[in-house]
């Protein structure tokens, strides 16, 4: 049986978890894509729809392409990719033959259904003043504008709205229905739709008040949109000569010595060096008969070492030194550390040094200072 304390503990650490889990929780707001009914976001359609649906307009949303054989639609195409499927766009041209009106809404619409656009200069440089007044027939607007395109006018066309820089919407009959195009779709969106006119602006050019149904086209937004896939736009053989013709070039360069990392010095070379300018040094010392700078170099070698591995200061003298590792020292006694001592304390005031006394100290040294570096 489990006892009353354990059970309190196990109530305690579900209640720990569950307020973390609270505070932990991920309240990042989902993510939309740009120009959907159901998207609170700014950039969503969703007051533009609910405000249709609750004024007793039949809309809906469509994730796939229309029925050609229906008549009487409306059908929002909002900021559409460019359809890389001919078969796509052809379509959405018999739909609109058959009778429906699609509208068309995008900053750049040029290529689409064979609409051709032209650059406004003009436009780009006056974006420091974001509002703008467009005519429809008589009656002007004051609206805010994103794009700087401007569409080219055809000789069927019927202007739908312009402003100084050139048209903003235009309406194209196509057999019995007719393509509304649109270069401002961000007035439809939830950030915009009710910021200066734009409301009035598209109850006045468009004609959503006549139509029977009104669609909003999510295809290009959710789908494919009529996009092939990268790996779709060539045959599969000129893939396969891709890949192995890099395989063949890093092959070849790896066969030309090219490196593909840091260049290591090799170790050896390094030793061998010192070893050989170490060497060099001796002799140089040797030929000069510098015996005495070279003792002295030697012992402030090794009052280094000392100092380094034991801490022993360099005021010290060699006799208290040198009594200081008696015990460190195994190859030595403590007589023979003490001669040694003497021996430093002597050639170090001494001027001169003869090969012999060389030799022999140098000697010594080297036996303390291998013991000192390896103990």
């Amino acid at each position: 049986m489990l006892g009353k304390r354990t059970w309190i503990v196990a109530v305690v650490f579900f209640l720990i978890l569950i307020l973390v889990s609270v505070f932990t929780r991920n309240s990042t707001p989902t993510p939309y894509p740009p120009y959907l009914v159901e998207s609170p976001a700014p950039t969503g359609l969703k007051g533009f729809y609910t405000y249709l649906n609750q004024n007793q307009y039949q809309v809906e949303d469509s994730e796939s392409l229309p029925n050609k054989t229906s008549t009487g639609e409306v059908r929002f195409l909002l900021n559409p990719p460019i359809y890389s499927e001919n078969s796509v766009e052809k379509h959405y041209q018999d739909y609109l033959k058959n009778g429906n009106t699609i509208i068309l809404a995008k900053q750049n619409p040029d290529s689409l259904f064979g609409i051709e656009t032209e650059y406004a200069m003009e436009a780009f440089f006056n974006e420091e003043d974001q509002t703008l007044e467009v005519t429809h027939q008589n009656q002007s607007f004051d609206v805010l504008h994103d794009s700087t395109h401007r569409i080219v006018l055809h000789e069927d066309d019927r202007v739908l709205l312009k402003d100084e820089f050139g048209v903003l919407a235009i309406e194209r009959e196509l057999g019995e229905g007719s393509l509304i195009v649109l270069t401002e779709p961000d007035w439809l969106t939830n950030g915009q739709i009710t910021k200066e006119q734009h409301l009035d602006v598209l109850f006045t050019i468009l004609p959503i008040q006549d139509m029977e149904t009104v669609i909003f086209d999510e295809y290009g937004l959710t789908d494919s949109g009529g996009l092939v896939s990268p790996f779709a736009l060539y045959p599969n053989w000129s893939y396969i000569l891709l890949v192995q013709g890099i395989i063949a070039t890093i092959f070849l360069l790896w066969h030309q010595g090219k490196r593909f990392g840091p260049i290591t010095t090799v170790r050896e070379e390094t030793v061998r060096f010192s070893d050989e300018r170490l060497k060099a040094l001796a002799i140089w010392q040797l030929k000069g008969k510098n015996y005495q700078p070279s003792i002295k170099d030697q012992l402030d070698y090794l009052q280094e070492a000392i100092r380094q591995r034991y801490g022993i200061p360099y005021y010290k003298s060699w006799q208290d030194r040198l009594n200081s590792i008696e015990g460190k020292l195994t190859s030595m006694s403590a007589i023979e550390l003490n001669q040694i001592a003497k021996g430093f304390e002597t050639i170090t005031e001494q001027q001169t040094l003869n090969k012999q006394e060389f030799l022999k100290w140098s000697g010594e040294i080297d036996k303390i200072r291998e013991e000192v570096e390896t103990n």
